[in-house]
């Protein structure tokens, strides 16, 4: 049998553990990314309680956004990283934006409401709302269709708690909020993943 052969017969073997979550393409390393971003996150909801000013509030989410996908790149050129991998880094930082941007949303309805009208603060509120409800739909979905995406979960944690609970405070504590809930979000998927990997293990050792 050539070698050819061998490595396709390989790589279909990859995908099939892959898919009954024998194997998975992520490991402890992805734990400690999470954990990492969970700080940034509690971080972020400290800055923002202690600034007034909205550009230094967004400072810790511009740092985010730069600084992952720099470390994304410069591991990248060390260690050849799956595609699941990058997507689950891009994804992380792609749904910080999302709920910042509706709790931006949030803030601007409340603020302007008495000169923009009635219906126009609503139509920013839906649009909020609809924004954080789109996307939750697009991570569960993700979850559902791969083991490898669970992690999509507790993404989806942080913005259905978003929609559900930024209507509902004060809009001064809006952008410590969207912290505060990406932060459980991040958590939710490292406990998801851990579970992930134990039990990968565990089938492993089995075997």
């Amino acid at each position: 049998m050539s070698e050819d052969v061998l490595g396709r017969i390989r790589g279909d073997i990859a995908v099939m553990q892959r898919a009954l979550g024998l194997r998975l393409s992520f490991g402890k390393g992805m734990l400690a990314f999470g954990i990492l971003l969970t700080v940034a996150a509690v971080g972020g909801a400290v800055v923002s309680l202690l600034v007034e000013n909205d550009w230094l509030q967004l400072a810790p989410l511009a740092a985010i956004s730069v600084l992952v996908p720099a470390g994304l790149f410069l591991q990248s050129r060390r260690t050849n990283l799956s595609h699941e991998i990058n997507l689950q880094v891009l994804v992380s930082v792609c749904i910080y934006w999302v709920v910042w941007v509706a709790a931006s949303g949030y803030s601007m309805a409340t603020r302007a409401g008495p000169a923009v009208g009635v219906v126009r603060t609503a139509l920013l509120h839906a649009t909020s709302i609809g924004i954080l409800l789109a996307f939750s739909l697009m991570l569960v979905s993700s979850a559902l269709k791969s083991r490898e995406r669970f992690y999509g979960l507790g993404l989806a944690i942080s913005t259905l708690l978003a929609g559900m609970l930024l209507p509902i405070f004060d809009s001064h504590y809006s952008y410590p909020l969207a912290h505060c809930f990406m932060a459980i979000g991040y958590l939710t998927g490292v406990a998801i993943q851990w579970v992930q990997l134990r039990e990968a293990v565990a089938n492993h050792a089995a075997d």
